[in-house]
């Protein structure tokens, strides 16, 4: 009896114990996923060419609201600087009051923003909010219109205005329905407020234009890849023979890989919808934080901007790096805020993000076959003429891994070479070697959350 009491108790303990002895496994086991990864081993093909260098992915813009007034103008220097091909400009409506009522618009206010964004060299991308608070259903900027067919003209009057040859008379620009719908006004794609209504008019008005140059228009700018939201509005958008130019969300994590299966996600369910199968794919926000995060102050941040890059060059056709510079408002973190730039009450002082977009643009010329990224180091290489450019960003967000990266690049011609290597962040060495054969080989240690520019210009 005793025996049988002891086993029983025994038996008892382990039934109870279990739980916990599989949720130990469980952490033991996503320590070792986390821990563990793939070496990079890179290898380049000089002379295969994949299409041009895609500057298109990250030469954009985003400026947040945090000022109701033209927030570019007083860093527009340092803005130019990295060549932006577009800017994306929220709060249009309802800081730059448009709206004066049915019929009657004033655009001279707006007008002063896009004309310092023209300056930049850059193109808007316009973002069709907020509600105007006398059209709003209850005066609030982020509730539907008492109106829809107001709501339309107001934006045909827009698309006119901007796209409109008598006009401004601007090619090429981006209209997208709204900011952030799922959290700005709760709206839903399947019950009131309904962003499909709001698509609905928003895409019928700017085909209501007249007289315009080409324009893009689409959404629907949602806060992180929802699928329901995608296959709805395409499904939605295809019965109802709206335009849709592009596809937008936003994405704020310190892990690029989600971005990449977001990627996946939004291709599977393209399979369904061939017609827009090559629709333009805009991440129209993105960081490593939705909220102030030090990420957007220290090497961290640049480190996964350019990690960002690599990753998802051929799969996103733009990003807009959020934002250009800080706002005015104190944080009570160890954040100044989500800029690339202080504001300029503090020196609009370029942070480590600035500076890595500074590096991206060094690539230039044709994008060439890059193989052998691994779990940490990833890659960008291209031929510029006569030079055969890589760059190797190397993010680690646990800020601790170091790798010593072989670097093999083939199909070179014979001859004298200047080797530039560009330490991010770091000094520059420049050296000379000849090449007897048709490849260059050599290992690169990186440190944790740091990059490399390796630049071999055939003299």
């Amino acid at each position: 009896m005793h025996i049988v009491t002891k086993k029983l108790k025994t038996t008892l303990f382990l039934l109870a114990t279990l739980p916990f002895l599989l949720f130990a496994l469980k952490l033991v086991n996503d320590f070792r996923k986390t821990a563990t990864g793939k070496p990079a081993n890179i290898f380049v093909d000089a002379k295969n060419p994949q299409g041009p260098i895609p500057k298109a992915l990250w030469q954009n813009l985003a400026q947040g609201g945090e000022e109701p007034k033209d927030m570019i103008a007083p860093v527009i220097s340092q803005t130019k600087a990295l060549s932006p091909q577009y800017i994306r400009l929220d709060h249009i409506y309802d800081f730059f009051d448009v709206y004066q009522g049915s019929g009657n618009y004033n655009f001279s206010g707006l007008d002063q923003a896009v004309q310092t964004i023209l300056k930049t060299g850059a193109k808007p991308m316009l973002v069709l909010s907020y509600m105007p608070s006398a059209l709003a259903q209850n005066g609030s900027i982020i509730d539907p219109p008492k109106d829809w067919i107001e709501w339309e003209n107001l934006i045909q009057a827009t698309v006119e205005h901007y796209s409109g040859k008598n006009n401004l008379n601007l090619a090429g620009i981006y209209y997208e329905v709204w900011n952030e719908p799922d959290l700005f006004g709760n709206w839903h794609y399947g019950k009131d407020p309904n962003y499909q209504t709001l698509y609905y008019h928003s895409a019928k008005g700017a085909q209501s234009a007249q007289n315009v140059n080409s324009f893009k228009i689409g959404g629907p700018s949602v806060t992180a890849f929802y699928e329901n939201w995608f296959k709805n509005l395409f499904k939605f958008a295809h019965e109802n023979g709206l335009r849709m130019d592009f596809v937008s969300w936003h994405k704020y994590t310190k892990n690029p890989q989600d971005f990449e299966k977001d990627f996946e996600k939004l291709s599977k369910i393209l399979t369904d919808y061939p017609e827009y199968f090559n629709i333009e794919r805009i991440i129209t926000e993105y960081g490593p934080s939705s909220e102030p995060d030090p990420y957007y102050d220290n090497q961290l941040g640049a480190a996964h901007l350019l990690s960002l890059v690599t990753r998802l060059s051929g799969k996103i056709h733009r990003l807009f790096t959020f934002e250009i510079k800080d706002g005015t408002q104190p944080r009570s973190d160890e954040s100044t805020g989500w800029g690339l730039l202080t504001h300029e009450t503090k020196g609009a002082t370029p942070k480590p993000r600035y500076q890595a977009l500074t590096l991206l643009n060094k690539l230039n010329g044709q994008r060439l076959m890059l193989k052998g990224e691994g779990t940490w180091v990833t890659g960008l290489a291209s031929q510029n003429g006569s030079t055969t450019q890589l760059l190797l960003v190397n993010y680690d967000q646990r800020n601790s891994h170091h790798e010593t990266v072989p670097v093999y690049v083939r199909n070179l011609d014979p001859g004298t070479y200047q080797v530039t290597t560009t330490h991010f962040p770091g000094k520059t060495t420049i050296t000379q070697t000849t090449i007897d054969t048709n490849f260059y080989a050599r290992n690169f240690p990186l440190t944790p959350n740091t990059a490399l520019l390796l630049e071999l210009k055939k003299l």
